[in-house]
């Protein structure tokens, strides 16, 4: 069986551009990336709404998802301290998973080969 890796990172979108270029440089191709929303140590802000101060501590984040069998989990890691790393509360957080398995819905593949692009998809 390979070893199998899923890692989430929740970050800014800002520097999501250098980040994806970067990734590729070592292999990384395929990765999910969904809009979040989220609160933590960074500050807020206040607004006025309607006469009325709101404090908004919510943030416009970014959650990324890559799962790595050959490119290894330290490489990822690497690159997210080189590019999305400011030092300032709000870099996120990143999340390591094993997976017991991953399937490619449209052959049947398993492990390792459901990760890789079908020669009719190039």
């Amino acid at each position: 069986m390979t070893n199998l890796t899923k890692i989430e990172i929740i970050t800014r979108p800002n520097r999501f551009e250098i980040f994806q270029k970067e990734l590729a440089k070592i292999g990384v191709s395929g990765l999910t990336v969904t809009k979040a929303l989220g609160t933590g140590l960074e500050k807020g802000f206040i607004e006025l709404y309607r006469g009325k101060k709101k404090e908004n501590n919510i943030h416009e984040r970014m959650k990324i998802e890559i799962v790595v069998s050959t490119v290894p989990v330290e490489s990822v890691l690497r690159v997210v301290e080189e590019t999305l790393r400011t030092g300032e509360p709000g870099d996120g957080k990143v999340f390591i998973y094993p997976l017991s398995e991953v399937i490619k819905i449209s052959t049947g593949e398993t492990g390792q080969d459901a990760l890789q692009d079908s020669p009719s998809q190039n």
